[in-house]
């Protein structure tokens, strides 16, 4: 998968930087203050942020779509681009009518 393999590219260093500041970012008692339509997505196997925490999001935020992609991971939008664009698509053409 090509999102693997830029991953190896940039080293174990960034990436453990990246996975440090991830760790150290949390918002999850702001998320409420959400007051735009927000579409969540989570692949059913994520790992790295559970489906749980994309539930978290839709219960606290107001006009928010919450979207679990089946046999899916974390890279997602790599995983099932199909899936997502549709739900994207689905997402905006409510926001639309």
């Amino acid at each position: 998968m090509e999102v693997i393999e830029k991953q190896k590219a940039i080293g174990p260093a960034v990436m453990l930087n990246d996975f440090l500041c991830c760790d150290k970012f949390d918002i999850t008692e702001r998320v409420h203050q959400i007051k735009l339509p927000t579409l969540i997505i989570c692949g059913e196997l994520d790992v790295m942020t559970p489906v749980k925490y994309a539930n978290y999001l839709g219960a606290k935020i107001t006009d928010s779509r919450v979207v679990i992609v089946p046999k899916a991971g974390h890279f997602v939008l790599a995983e099932k681009p199909e899936v997502v664009n549709k739900a994207i698509e689905d997402f905006l053409e409510a926001m639309s009518s």
